[in-house]
């Protein structure tokens, strides 16, 4: 049996429970690293770039603070690092369609992500809450956002982006990357598919995880959150 000093004992700290503040989503020095690398994420915006032909820059380094916030902070971090960067594209891109632009880089990196961040959720690769636990795994996580990056870029090219840039149909879309090798005529859903957006989503992914994991685990920054 409960004396009735415990029970008010119980009362009295479900009160006190009840009236604590819920901890904020953010902070002071998380939102502080959130501002900073956003801002890095517009900087990068007008920095020099080498353009393909079609417009689309060959190797930016944009996405990068965005996954450097997901790695620090999670997936609410790496979310609002992103959109901040979607904004510093759409505002101040000098590209003929910069709202084509950044939603196709929106798009293209949120899946390096979310498709970690659902990963991580799982039983199978919960750690004891320490940044060592998304190292060890890094780079599966990475192939596998990478990997649903190229199926989510495929589909929004085919359908919606260079159709709206071009004036084309769908069914002509692979058809018009024949040119992309020097104008070499080859299969043309050999050249959209696994050429044309494969590759360079593969490539400019890689840049992207690789260059996150230097700026996160070598200088040991991860040891100032130890998120995960």
């Amino acid at each position: 049996m409960h004396s009735k000093e415990d029970n008010n004992m119980k009362n009295e700290g479900s009160r006190k429970r009840a009236q604590s503040p819920e901890r904020p989503m953010f902070s002071s020095r998380e939102i502080a690293l959130i501002t900073t690398l956003g801002s890095l994420s517009i900087l990068m915006v007008f920095a020099p770039d080498i353009r393909l032909p079609w417009g689309m820059a060959a190797l930016d380094f944009i996405a990068v603070p965005w996954i450097v916030a997901f790695l620090l902070l999670g997936l609410k971090g790496g979310l609002l690092t992103s959109v901040i960067g979607f904004l510093a594209i759409f505002f101040f891109s000098e590209e003929t369609y910069p709202h084509i632009g950044a939603t196709m880089k929106f798009s293209a990196t949120i899946p390096m992500i979310l498709i970690p961040a659902l990963i991580l959720s799982l039983p199978k690769f919960k750690y004891s809450g320490e940044s060592l636990g998304v190292k060890r795994v890094y780079a599966f996580l990475m192939v596998a956002g990478i990997i649903v990056r190229c199926l989510v870029t495929m589909f929004l090219n085919y359908y919606w982006a260079i159709p709206a840039m071009f004036g084309l149909k769908p069914y002509e879309v692979p058809a018009s990357f024949n040119w992309f090798f020097w104008g070499k005529s080859m299969n043309p859903v050999l050249m959209y598919y696994l050429l044309g957006v494969s590759l360079w989503n593969t490539w400019q992914g890689t840049v992207d995880a690789v260059l996150s994991w230097l700026v996160v685990y070598p200088t040991k920054l991860y040891n100032q959150f130890k998120l995960w």
